[in-house]
């Protein structure tokens, strides 16, 4: 069996501040895990069984984040379902022929975790309850798999959801290797401040008088893990932050004037940086996992 393993696109918008962000990418690099003399295995993501987390070789990752488009408000709850397939890879490392049950052990909550081997066609129900689907493997070959995992709605957004996947030796049941599908639901965080810029005659926004100057400053931060040697990261690329005045519970478009001058620290693309706008917006080409990026523009209260 042999499966692709290209990284997808991604599309998950959020809503208040419109991001629209698709993408992911993946890095690599060899490792080597310990057995018995009888058997031993590798499982991690696709075309990567060998991969590394932060702290070993039971904590290597693939991260995704759950596609479609989402209806929720920043740090709110997701109002719709949404499913990712994960891509991952077994490799027999033991000295003879084996069969590897394929299980997962840690499911969380709101998750239901399905299993494919024959690329989709049919799909086995793994759960925390002792399910597993048997793949035989010669001496030295691997397989990847697909496992759909699938979200209810209500959870809760920018969060990560780890479901541990485990390939464990019927030569040796004592040799076992794990590894995580996480699954983002949202990965890209926003946050807003608003503070004049004469903080000696004043100190919050909302004494400000007339002929104030108000600096706007939103931080966008790619909130995925991003340490692991051969883990399949999440990057955002095209991402779009774009804010409107006149759109609740915005209201400074109708109260203060734009200041030419807008900037990004990441390089964005800033449309809407001219006098008598309301709306900006600043497109980021890339955001790598734990990356952060600056959005800033100036109004002048009315």
């Amino acid at each position: 069996m042999q499966i692709n393993c290209f990284r997808e696109k991604l599309s998950l918008p959020a809503l208040l501040l419109c991001l629209i962000l698709n993408g992911l990418t993946g890095n690599a690099s060899p490792a080597r895990a310990k057995g018995s003399i009888r058997a031993d295995v590798l499982l991690g993501p696709c075309s990567w069984p060998a991969a590394q987390g932060p702290t070993g070789f039971d904590d290597d990752f693939t991260n995704l984040a759950i596609n479609g488009r989402l209806a929720v408000a920043l740090g709110g709850e997701t109002d719709a379902p949404g499913t990712v397939i994960f891509k991952n890879s077994v490799q027999n490392m033991g000295p003879d022929d084996d069969v590897f049950n394929i299980s997962a052990p840690s499911v969380p909550s709101g998750l239901t975790v399905e299993i494919s081997t024959d690329f989709g066609e049919h799909y086995n129900m793994l759960s925390s309850q002792g399910d597993y689907l048997a793949v035989p493997l010669g001496y030295r070959t691997s397989a990847t798999f697909l496992v759909r995992v699938t979200a209810r709605r209500g959870l809760r957004t920018l969060t990560g959801f780890d479901t541990i996947l485990r390939a464990t030796s019927t030569r040796d049941p004592a040799v076992s290797n794990d590894t995580i599908d996480r699954l983002y639901t949202g990965f890209v965080q926003l946050e807003v401040k608003a503070r004049p810029i004469d903080t000696s005659a004043v100190s919050d926004i909302v004494s400000a008088p007339p002929g104030t100057e108000v600096e706007f400053v939103i931080t966008y931060r790619n909130i995925s893990s991003a340490i692991g040697l051969g883990s399949s990261l999440l990057t955002g690329y095209d991402i779009v932050v774009k804010i409107d005045g006149n759109a609740a519970p915005n209201n400074w478009g109708r109260t203060s004037e734009h200041i030419v001058g807008a900037s990004d620290n990441q390089g964005g693309y800033i449309s809407g940086d001219r006098e008598g706008s309301t709306c900006l917006s600043s497109e980021v080409m890339i955001l790598g996992a734990g990356k952060s990026g600056v959005f800033k523009f100036r109004r002048r209260i009315r």
